[in-house]
C-alpha cells in the first residue's frame, strides 16, 4: 500500500498524551472496584436480610416479621459499613 496523500493521513491520526492514557487506565480500575463494592453492598445486605428473616419468622407471624426484618437488616448493613469505616480510620493512623 503507498500513501499518495501525507495530509489525509496526519488529518486521521490521534494522538494521546501519555498522562491522558494512565489517567483513563486508573478510571476504569475505579469504575470496576466501584461495582464490586456494589454488588458487595447488595450481596451483604442480602445475607443479612435472610438471616434476620429467617429468625423472626420463626418467632413472629410472617406479616410482622418481615418488614422489621427489612429495616433491621438494613440498619445492621449501614452500621456495620461505618463501623468498618471508622475501623480502617483507626488502622491505618
Amino acid at each position: 500500500m503507498e500513501l499518495k496523500n501525507l495530509k489525509d493521513f496526519y488529518e486521521k491520526q490521534e494522538y494521546y498524551d501519555y498522562s491522558e492514557t494512565q489517567g483513563r487506565e486508573q478510571r476504569q480500575v475505579n469504575k470496576r472496584i466501584e461495582e464490586l463494592n456494589f454488588f458487595a453492598n447488595i450481596a451483604v445486605f442480602s445475607i443479612f436480610l435472610v438471616f434476620i428473616t429467617y429468625i423472626l419468622v420463626s418467632l413472629l407471624t410472617s406479616w410482622i416479621a418481615v418488614p422489621v426484618s427489612f429495616v433491621l437488616s438494613l440498619v445492621l448493613h449501614i452500621s456495620v459499613k461505618k463501623g468498618i469505616a471508622k475501623a480502617i480510620k483507626l488502622l491505618m493512623k
